[in-house]
């Protein structure tokens, strides 16, 4: 196989198989690479080459996979999908999907009887973005893939439809949905929201309703993963261009996985996802 030595337009990673595995029927001439952090898909949407990974979970997982990503196929994009639980006091619920607007280095820095203080207490940074340290978060501000795919999807309020398109699209709910053909059809989900705002990427996820109002409280984020941080450090080291795509299985503290939502919460997140596909297929630029 040639892929090590071709650059890809976009790798789409997460942390277990049903994160990535349903994009694999995206993708034409599909094959498999046996790469050093595990097995990866590399098939083409278009005009575009992407691949496909699961990375394991948690920071270790994700850092040590990235960068093997990076390294090998030297992709231009990196998309991280996935679940996330949401916190109480935030904005978002069960059901919708959160782009990541910041990127917060949860249990990174000192923690003490007054609570959790950020690596700028230690002294030291844990990267450097145009000169300045980087201690506790990673922000989009002025990120130009962040703002194409807030022109793609913008929020608000969406239905998951893939009917039409064979790859998922995220549909605007307002008005009736009209096919590419002029057929005029009623959803097949119930409608979910798209939010642009802050996650933290913790180690320990948070146990009960306690631990994730101190987190809301410590961070201001509106939901908590365990690997976005790790794969945008990766990433902003590389030079590649990366974006956080999660949909809300659950609120942060719930433990009771009988009530989460992982499936629709994926369903949608890869609705989001597929959007954005169809347009950088349809001819969106990836050179900044």
């Amino acid at each position: 196989m040639n892929e090590s030595s071709q650059s890809l337009d976009l790798f789409i990673v997460g942390a277990v198989p049903q994160e990535v595995n349903p994009l694999r029927g995206w993708l034409s001439n599909l094959e498999r690479v046996d790469a050093e952090w595990g097995t990866c898909w590399v098939g083409g949407v278009g005009r575009l080459r992407v691949g496909l990974a699961s990375l394991g979970i948690g920071k270790v997982n994700a850092a040590a996979g990235s960068a093997c990503l990076a390294m090998r196929f030297r992709p231009r994009m990196v998309w991280i999908v996935g679940s996330a639980g949401a916190y109480d006091d935030g904005p978002v619920e069960t059901g919708d999907v959160l782009i990541s607007s910041t990127v917060f280095l949860g249990d990174e820095g000192v923690w003490e009887n007054e609570g959790l203080r950020s690596m700028e207490a230690v002294g030291i940074p844990v990267a450097e973005e145009g000169g300045r340290p980087v201690f506790e978060r990673f922000s989009f501000d002025g990120d130009e893939l962040l703002g194409r795919l807030r022109q793609i999807t913008p929020p608000g309020l969406y239905f998951a439809d893939s009917r039409f398109f064979g790859i998922p699209r995220a549909v605007p709910s307002a008005g009736a949905f009209v096919g590419p053909t002029g057929d005029v059809s009623a959803p097949e989900t119930k409608p979910f929201r798209l939010h642009f705002g802050p996650s933290v990427t913790v180690s320990l996820s948070s146990g009960d309703e306690w631990v994730a109002k101190e987190r809301f409280s410590r961070y201001d984020a509106w939901a908590e993963d365990m690997e976005g941080s790790a794969v945008i450090q990766v990433c902003r080291r590389f030079g590649v261009w990366a974006a956080q795509c999660r949909g809300i299985s659950n609120r942060a503290g719930m433990r009771d996985k009988s009530a989460w939502r992982t499936e629709e919460a994926l369903a949608h997140c890869h609705a989001v996802v597929g959007t954005w596909l169809h347009a950088f297929r349809e001819g969106l630029s990836i050179t900044p």
